[in-house]
């Protein structure tokens, strides 16, 4: 999608590659927020999915775990295991690679660029590199942009 910072409701990026956005109806929507600013002084969770078909479905996860309340836009979380800068990703070989799992390697940054609590808009730029030794898998993510209303 286009980079915007109005709340549009947005995100994709590339995924090795290649373009990725949600995509499909697996019972809910296949993109949602969570911004809850009573948690650990202000916390989000962008969560999308992707189902192409049955058997090729994917999943990915944006996620800032603390300090949300004490930031102003714009700023940068640099993404390292433990990080409060998180991306996960679930692969269609049902291989997760998700932030809290110490088997995982993970790099990258998110930048936020509009944080307006009075409109309640979060926008921003994000890209990393994450790995997963028990599944051997690499996910390979540029160019993501996101543009959401909480």
């Amino acid at each position: 999608p286009n980079a915007t910072q109005s709340g549009k409701n947005t995100l994709g990026f590339l995924l090795n590659g290649e373009p990725w956005t949600p995509k499909g109806f697996s019972g809910t929507a296949n993109l949602s927020i969570d911004f809850d600013e009573g948690i650990n002084n202000g916390i989000v969770g962008i969560v999308a999915y992707r189902t192409l078909s049955s058997s090729d479905k994917t999943q990915f996860i944006l996620g800032i775990t603390d300090s949300l309340n004490f930031k102003v836009a714009p700023f940068t979380l640099f993404i390292k295991n433990g990080s409060i800068g998180a991306l996960s990703f679930s692969t269609k070989d049902y291989c997760d690679i998700l932030h809290n799992d110490t088997s995982i390697y993970e790099s990258g940054k998110i930048t936020i660029n509009k944080l307006d609590r009075a409109e309640r808009i979060i926008s921003g730029k994000f890209e990393g590199k994450l790995f997963n030794q028990l599944c051997g898998d690499t996910v390979k993510i540029t160019e993501g942009r996101f543009d959401m209303k909480y």
